[in-house]
């Protein structure tokens, strides 16, 4: 009869153990480094969008409510091509001013929304839409405000708009420019089509100029609104498209 060697025993038990183990450890260490390499090939391409602006830019209507815009088709398009990771358009509102945007980005308010602040929002995006000016331009004109004084102090502070976003973010910046209408004279939308145009030179930006485009009569209900329809909103989203 053999004699039981439980040294050998014990050793062989402690081997079996031990590369079971190992197994279980490689099985778990691969399917880790799967996964982080499928997350990463999913989005390695998809973006995240932020839209700043006004009502022009949140699709406000001729009917004071919120309709479909260029922002929304530029997202239906993104998604349909799997390239969107993000989409922000907490700061795109209607009557937000020039003034209260900077000030926002100053203090760097947070939303209750994202819990983010807009600088982080900001930082964090691939590509940025800006469309803000044309409504508070449009009511200065309505009561006579529009002077060429503040038309200036405008564009001085659309510079440092764009100044300040640039030094916070690597994104690529689409600004939409302005257009004129019953209230807004063409003469003082070439200038700020022109200056703004300048600037997004100066920044490495891109400019988007609507002015020809928006001259279509029916991109609009009717004449006396400035904000423009579907059709509109569908046109100047295939221009910042082409942009990209």
């Amino acid at each position: 009869m053999k004699k039981y060697n439980v040294e050998k025993s014990t050793f062989l038990f402690w081997g079996v153990w031990v590369r079971r183990k190992y197994k279980i450890f490689l099985i778990i260490f691969i399917s880790i480094v799967l996964a982080y390499f499928i997350y990463f090939i999913n989005h390695k391409n998809k973006i995240n969008v932020v839209v700043i602006g006004d009502g022009i830019a949140s699709g406000e209507t001729a009917y004071n409510i919120d309709g479909i815009s260029y922002s929304d088709y530029l997202k239906e398009y993104l998604e349909n091509k799997h390239l969107l990771h993000n989409y922000n358009a907490t700061y795109a509102f209607k009557n937000y001013k020039m003034a209260s945007l900077l000030n926002d980005l100053k203090s760097n308010i947070i939303s209750d929304k994202d819990k983010l602040t807009i600088q982080q929002l900001i930082h964090k995006a691939d590509l940025i839409i800006l469309n803000i000016g044309e409504e508070e331009l449009v009511k200065a004109a309505i009561t006579n405000d529009l002077t060429k004084e503040s038309l200036d102090e405008f564009i001085k502070e659309y510079d440092d708009l764009l100044y300040f976003i640039k030094d916070i973010s690597e994104a690529k910046v689409v600004i939409v420019g302005f257009y004129s209408n019953k209230y807004l004279k063409e003469s003082n939308t070439i200038i700020l089509n022109s200056e703004i145009a300048n600037a997004a030179l100066k920044y490495d930006l891109i400019f988007i100029n609507i002015s020809d485009l928006m001259k279509t009569k029916e991109y609009f209900v009717n004449k006396d609104t400035y904000y423009f329809n579907y059709k509109g909103h569908k046109a100047i989203a295939e221009m910042i498209i082409h942009s990209l």
